[in-house]
């Protein structure tokens, strides 16, 4: 396997992380008296992610490699159902998916998943995936805490999905214990109210099997930083910070990666008195070595990712 190829593979299975492990996220965290969501039958959630990334890759005597990212999603959560308990049924749906893609030796990718255009590139190979994952909706069980308790998934999404060119990248991520798993193992339950004191930590566990580099584990440590008050209004603070770290892949040409050096900055931010996520900004720095074939490279990623609501007044927009 050339190594160009290599760290075609490498990319398309960081993007799939980030993307499945914000939906997670933005799938679990909560708060409001005493941080709890504020369900409402037919209450209507719009988010929106964007998702920036720069990659470089030393080849050695081929020299430096650079590949930018750029990804918008639109996502749309409603209330269906609250029991007597207060746990709701909630049907998330990503509306719209955005993407350009800037690759060494490649025209820049635009896909839009609205657009009629026909993919070209890389952007054909991702159009089935994304396409299938903007046409169906999860519906998930959430307890006013944030934790997710139960996950359908479409069967017809995960057949649609297993199809697809990329189904091979995305190893168990493509099956409905995947998708499953990453809503339930990456949610957050915030602490008990005794516990909200400001300093304290918790973490979260998500591991993923993949066989372009094997199993991939994402411990994630939230930090509550405290409440702060913006524009009159009353917000809790999250400070987050995530690992990952990747097993050894079985299969032949599989990669190798050892994470040398990881860092996150930013915050979450909750709503406290309309019961809600109201935005989320991380940035990840990541230095690893991969090996593949017995040709090593060194890569490092900078990615920024944000979250926010959108108010109702702006949707249209």
């Amino acid at each position: 396997m050339n190594l160009l190829a290599s760290q075609r593979r490498v990319m398309h299975l960081l993007l799939l992380l980030a993307t499945g492990w914000l939906i997670s996220v933005a799938g679990a965290l909560s708060a409001a008296e005493p941080l709890t969501w504020k369900f409402e039958v037919g209450g209507k959630y719009h988010y929106q992610m964007v998702q920036e990334m720069k990659m470089s890759m030393d080849l050695g005597p081929a020299g430096e490699t650079v590949t930018s990212f750029t990804q918008t999603m639109d996502m749309i959560w409603e209330v269906e159902a609250i029991d007597e308990n207060g746990t709701a049924t909630v049907t998330q749906k990503i509306s719209r998916m955005r993407m350009d893609i800037t690759a060494p030796g490649q025209d820049t990718v635009h896909y839009d998943t609205e657009s009629d255009e026909t993919p070209q590139g890389y952007a054909a190979m991702l159009a089935p995936m994304l396409k299938a994952l903007t046409s169906e909706k999860f519906t998930t069980t959430m307890l006013p805490s944030g934790e997710v308790t139960e996950v359908e998934v479409p069967k017809s999404l995960i057949e649609a999905m297993s199809r697809g060119p990329a189904s091979a990248m995305m190893g168990g991520l493509a099956s409905e214990e995947g998708f499953k798993n990453m809503f339930t193992q990456g949610s957050l339950t915030l602490p008990k109210p005794e516990d909200l004191v400001e300093g304290h930590k918790w973490s979260t566990s998500m591991e993923m099997a993949n066989p372009a580099v094997g199993k991939i584990v994402i411990d994630s440590t939230y930090r509550y930083a405290g409440p702060r008050e913006i524009e009159g209004q009353q917000f809790e603070v999250f400070i987050p910070t995530i690992n990952t770290s990747f097993g050894v892949a079985e299969e032949p040409g599989a990669a190798t990666v050892k994470v040398n050096k990881q860092e996150t900055t930013g915050e979450i931010l909750f709503n406290r008195s309309a019961g809600r996520l109201e935005s989320s900004a991380i940035n990840q720095q990541m230095d690893s070595t991969i090996t593949v074939a017995g040709n090593t490279m060194n890569q490092k990623i900078d990615q920024k990712v944000s979250l926010k609501f959108v108010a109702p007044s702006d949707v249209a927009k």
